[in-house]
């Protein structure tokens, strides 16, 4: 199995989380990479559906951070796939 690569990152609040991927883009991961420690967030599965879920490994993110992350993360999928 190959493994994910990183399709790019975006701020949310003093946090910089890395996503990433792989070639088949119904799921991407969630990774904070800034402040230390980096840590594991969750994941976006069916991207590729009208209704992108985001799985959240802890869930004390209040509703508009969560918001924000989707957006976010979706925007990085959508431009990681533009030719």
């Amino acid at each position: 199995m190959n493994e994910p690569k990183i399709l790019g990152q975006f701020q949310l609040e003093h946090r910089t989380i890395q996503v990433s991927g792989d070639d088949h883009g119904g799921t991407v991961w969630l990774r904070r990479v800034h402040p230390d420690p980096p840590m594991a967030l969750g994941c976006v599965v069916e991207l590729d559906t009208p209704t992108p879920r985001l799985r959240l490994y802890r869930a004390e993110w209040p509703d508009h951070l969560r918001d924000q992350a989707k957006v976010h993360t979706i925007e990085v999928w959508t431009a990681s796939r533009r030719p």
